[in-house]
This record gives C-alpha cells, sequence and structure tokens, in this order.
C-alpha cells in the first residue's frame, strides 16, 4: 500500500509540473512583452526643419496629439495646422458675437503600436489620414518607404488589398484626399506583398515584422550591455510617408513623414493569478527543484 500511495504521489506530481511547464508556455506567448511606441520629438522636429528649408517655417506646425475617448487613451496622431487658414466663425449677436478662425488640420496616425504578444506578427501598417484643410492632399507611394529588421532594410511601400494590373514594378498612381475628406489604407513592403489569384488584389503574403525577433534583440543587447540609458533606442520599424500640398497659384508643397517606432522590453508579470502567485519566488531550475518547491514551498538546496 505504502508503495502505491508513493506512486501514485510521484504520478501526480510529474503530471502537475507537466502542466505547470505547458501553463508557463502559454502565459509566455499571450504576455505582453513589448511595447511599441511612436519618436513623437523626431517627427516633429524633422517636419519643422523641411518647412524652414522650403522658407516656410510658419506655414505649418506639426503637433502629436494624445487624445482620450471614454477615459481611455487614444495612439497619439500627428496634427499639420495651417497657420491663420481657417474658416472665419461667428458666434452669437450684437456686442455679445465672438469671431474665432476654425484651424485647418491634416490628422495622420500610424498603426499599431502599444503592448504586443511575442507570437504576434505584422502583415502590413495601417495608415489614416483626415483632410480638415481647405487644400487637397497628394500621398506619392513611390517615394514613400517602409524600414524593418535587423540589420534594418528598407523598401517601397506597396498599398496592399488594391486590385493591380502588370508588375510591381509600374508606378503607383499618387492617392488625393481632398478637402474635409478621410484616407484610410493598410501598406507593406515590396517583397512582402503578392497577388490574390482569385481577386488579383494585392495581398500581404510575407510578415513586415515579428515581435519575437525584436523582443530577442532587446534581451540579447541588455544581456550584453545591461540597461544603459545611453545607448540608441531600438527601432522596430520605421514609415516614411511623403505628402504632398496643394496651394493656390504656388508649387506643391512636399514633407516627409517620418514615423519611427521604438521599441521597449516590459517587466516580465503573469496575467493569470493562480501562476502569479506560484511563480512570486524563483523559479526552479531544474524537475527535481520544481518537485521540492510544491512539496516543501522551497527548491532542493
Amino acid at each position: 500500500m505504502g508503495s502505491d500511495v508513493l506512486i501514485l504521489t510521484i504520478y501526480f506530481l510529474v503530471v502537475i509540473y507537466v502542466l505547470y511547464q505547458m501553463a508557463l508556455s502559454i502565459e509566455s506567448n499571450l504576455e505582453d512583452k513589448v511595447e511599441i511606441v511612436l519618436d513623437q520629438d523626431k517627427l516633429v522636429e524633422q517636419i519643422h526643419g523641411q518647412l524652414k528649408q522650403q522658407g516656410k517655417p510658419n506655414f505649418i506646425t506639426a503637433t502629436v496629439a494624445e487624445l482620450e475617448l471614454a477615459g481611455k487613451k487614444l495612439p497619439p496622431r500627428l496634427n499639420l495646422t495651417f497657420s491663420g487658414s481657417g474658416e472665419k466663425v461667428t458666434i452669437g449677436k450684437g456686442d455679445d458675437a465672438l469671431e474665432y478662425f476654425l484651424e485647418d488640420t491634416v490628422m495622420v496616425s500610424v498603426l499599431p503600436m502599444g503592448k504586443m504578444t511575442l507570437n504576434r506578427s505584422l502583415g502590413s501598417l495601417n495608415i489614416n489620414i483626415k483632410n480638415s484643410t481647405s487644400h487637397r492632399i497628394y500621398i506619392d507611394w513611390d517615394r514613400s518607404s517602409v524600414t524593418t529588421g535587423m540589420p534594418r532594410w528598407t523598401q517601397r511601400v506597396i498599398r496592399s488589398n488594391i486590385p493591380i494590373a502588370g508588375t510591381l514594378s509600374q508606378p503607383q498612381v499618387l492617392s488625393v484626399i481632398y478637402p474635409d475628406g478621410t484616407f484610410i489604407t493598410q501598406v507593406t513592403g515590396e517583397t512582402c506583398i503578392g497577388h490574390d489569384p482569385e481577386t488579383q488584389n494585392l495581398v500581404p503574403i510575407m510578415p513586415l515584422v515579428e515581435i519575437l525577433e525584436i523582443a530577442q534583440l532587446l534581451k540579447n543587447r541588455i544581456e550584453e550591455f545591461g540597461e544603459d540609458a545611453s545607448l540608441p533606442p531600438v527601432i522596430a520599424y520605421t514609415l516614411i510617408l511623403m505628402i504632398g500640398i496643394e496651394q493656390p497659384n504656388q508649387k506643391t508643397i512636399y514633407l516627409k513623414l517620418p514615423f519611427d517606432f521604438q521599441a521597449k522590453l516590459l517587466a516580465e508579470t503573469i496575467a493569470f493569478p493562480p501562476l502569479r502567485w506560484l511563480l512570486s519566488g524563483p523559479r526552479p531550475a531544474n524537475a527535481r527543484d520544481a518537485l521540492s518547491t510544491l512539496l516543501l514551498g522551497r527548491p532542493k538546496l
């Protein structure tokens, strides 16, 4: 009887340990490990630098807005505001009337960003542009680029989910966003796209970004250099979007919008409460330590 109890005890402990390792593996895939953030300072500084070089430093003001909706913070977006060119609005009558200008603004957001799991692959980037100005806005896809990978690899941007005749080497048609218009699309790199045989639309056939590769790079750098704040940030991916702003009786202004997305490694946290309690101490190094931890509450010394 004593030997049967021992065998059953060992059996159950082995089952628990196997389930424990499976839970760790699942948790590792589901847990947010990497955070992708927009380099807001570089975006704003480079746009203002381009405007200064073109002799129009005060024509447009570039800012990054971080709004909230129902108490939830929205992803940051780029605002390009035209100085003093908005529509004049009057509220009230007589001496109580107030006059002000509605600001002409182009709003540009590029996603995804935020916290991501290791098993996530990005097939494309999402672009959303709202033109609240009196100008026509152009997007020059052949002068736009996306940079990914380690080492860094830059390639031409290609719009996905659109029909195309011929080969990808053909020039892409400019996209036009008319006043008070909204433009939404997905883009990827030229080497990541192919034809859907049924629709003949361009669709991503290869991942543009692998979060696991970025996380591994971050871990390797920490192991080699530690938490050194002087090191340059790791860039997960970069989208340079070339836009044109039409002006009446003047040359179109072209601006490169450099969206750099930096990667940060998040501190490990366990989302599943039983695992969080079980792993609150040091993790066992091997199976014997795991069994000792389950039986005695501490690893075998």
